[in-house]
């Protein structure tokens, strides 16, 4: 018995191992990032945008892209149509992605609207960070996701939760 607990919780630490490293909210986000010298990556996106699901199931959970995010970025990924977010970060484009200095709170490098294959991501972190781009990882022979990826970024016309209030004067 206790032999199978500890088979299982290895096998658990391994699974939680390999996964992207999410924050709940940006101002949790900016401060964790501020105490450990990360940047802070918001993706705007939407349910039901495939592309967006692209990024985060398919991109984004590369071993190479996966380690450099969780080691030099707070991650934040907020829906248009669900979540609640800064009208700084109201977009139409998705997935839209913002890289945010967290003393500054300003942007390091201008937004990405749209897919990005693994290497061109990967690329996209390393100039946020300044760091040079390493050798691109070889390719796979039968990858068709990638060889069949949609990289122009769809179209959602949403307002934040800001631009939602009336005012009347």
């Amino acid at each position: 018995m206790i032999k199978a607990s500890f088979v299982l919780l290895l096998f658990t630490i391994c699974m939680h191992a390999d996964a992207l490293k999410t924050v709940s909210s940006y101002k949790n986000a900016i401060h964790k990032a501020e105490k450990e010298h990360k940047l802070v990556l918001v993706m705007m996106s939407f349910s039901g945008c495939p592309l967006c699901d692209y990024m985060k199931d398919i991109v984004m959970e590369r071993p190479r892209v996966l380690d450099y995010l969780n080691k030099h970025f707070f991650v934040v990924t907020r829906d248009l149509l669900k979540d609640r977010y800064p009208q700084r970060f109201s977009v139409i484009d998705t997935p839209t992605f913002f890289f945010i200095d967290p003393k500054t709170k300003k942007e390091v490098i201008p937004k990405r609207s749209g897919g990005f294959r693994p290497d061109a991501f990967l690329a996209l972190l390393h100039e946020a960070t300044g760091e040079p781009m390493p050798q691109p990882e070889p390719k796979a022979e039968n990858n068709t996701t990638d060889n069949n990826a949609t990289l122009t970024p769809c179209r959602k016309n949403v307002p934040c939760e800001e631009s939602r209030k009336i005012t009347i004067n």
